[in-house]
């Protein structure tokens, strides 16, 4: 008898407030939890009385949504053509000290990928970053942006080179020729996809360039040169590294 008393008091006080507490005396929503869940089947949201609410599907996230009435799930993978992956890690750095080439001329020869950085070479300072792989498949995907301004050579060309440094070795390069008159510069791009680097805890990261044919003129490599044209700020280096990893 005490059991159906105590059922049909809870039972009372579910209707009369609306609101159930569990290890709280004052509820503040429909069910107040104090303390830990644990869920042995699916979570579902967006039901009605007539139709079960979505479980999600294999792959997807429960997502808050602030412009519904209803959370729902959302999916946060990445195509690569040959399955799907998830951003692992994303982090951009910036430099504005950049790097000045003068005479003489440095060497228009081809680079090679893994070839070890020397002292031809001038790290960006801001450049520098790390990350960590911890999946054998995997893809790194370095962006980089910086702006080529020249000086002192009136209408000649300013050839350059900028490459990618991991654990200082290059594994992506690209090179440029600046064209025009006095303080003429140029926005340079370089994007680079690595594939299935072995695992590992702080791979380093950097971007160094080099002159190549500067035609006697002085090269400037994310920094003003010639400020009457631009200054620090406006030409400023920015590298963004992404690590995708499979879901």
């Amino acid at each position: 008898m005490k059991k159906i008393i105590i059922i049909k008091s809870l039972l009372f006080a579910v209707v009369a407030n609306a609101q159930v507490g569990v290890n709280t005396p004052n509820p503040s929503t429909m069910l107040d939890i104090n303390g830990d869940i644990n869920v042995r089947k699916e979570i579902r949201t967006g039901g009605t009385n007539l139709l079960k609410g979505s479980a999600g599907s294999a792959g997807t996230i429960f997502h808050n949504n602030s412009e519904m009435n209803a959370n729902d799930w959302k999916s946060i993978k990445i195509a690569d053509g040959q399955g799907s992956m998830s951003v692992f890690s994303l982090n951009t750095v910036s430099d504005q000290t950049g790097a000045t080439f003068s005479s003489p001329n440095g060497a228009t020869t081809p680079y090679t990928e893994g070839t070890a950085i020397n002292n031809t070479w001038t790290v960006l300072p801001g450049t520098v970053d790390t990350f960590s792989i911890t999946n054998a498949v995997n893809k790194v995907v370095f962006t980089f942006q910086t702006t080529a301004q020249k000086t002192g050579n009136a209408n000649a060309s300013s050839g350059f080179a900028c490459g990618i440094f991991v654990d200082n070795n290059l594994r992506a390069v690209r090179t440029d020729v600046l064209i025009g008159s006095e303080g003429s510069y140029k926005i340079f791009n370089l994007n680079a996809t690595l594939t299935n680097l072995t695992p590992k805890n702080n791979y380093n990261v950097s971007v160094a360039c080099t002159k190549r044919n500067l035609n006697s003129g002085t090269l400037g490599i994310g920094t003003a040169v010639n400020t009457q044209f631009l200054n620090n700020e406006m030409s400023q280096s920015v590298l963004t590294t992404s690590v995708l990893q499979p879901y």
